[in-house]
């Protein structure tokens, strides 16, 4: 069985439809995300364009480099956690 959402979650929800609720457990101050089903595909489509986007625009301005996948893994996190906050 799925948990059902609060009222208050509700009312988040409905002051930003088409986006993403970030949800936080006081308990164990760790964040979440709350977003419909019929959203989460095009949230996650919309991410990485704009993703690529920053590699496509790089690449124009000649700003390129050996690809060290650890170090572009460790980027994207970081961008995502600023993101969150």
């Amino acid at each position: 069985m799925a948990p059902k959402i609060t009222e208050e979650m509700r009312q988040a929800l409905h002051q930003q439809p088409d986006r993403p609720l970030k949800i936080e457990d006081d308990q164990t101050q760790k964040s979440y995300v709350l977003i419909s089903q019929e959203n989460f595909r095009q949230w996650v489509d919309a991410e990485l364009r704009r993703e690529l986007q920053i590699g496509f625009d790089q690449a124009d301005a000649g700003d390129l480099a050996e690809w060290d996948v650890e170090d572009i893994l460790k980027q994207a996190h970081a961008r995502h956690e600023t993101k969150t906050k």
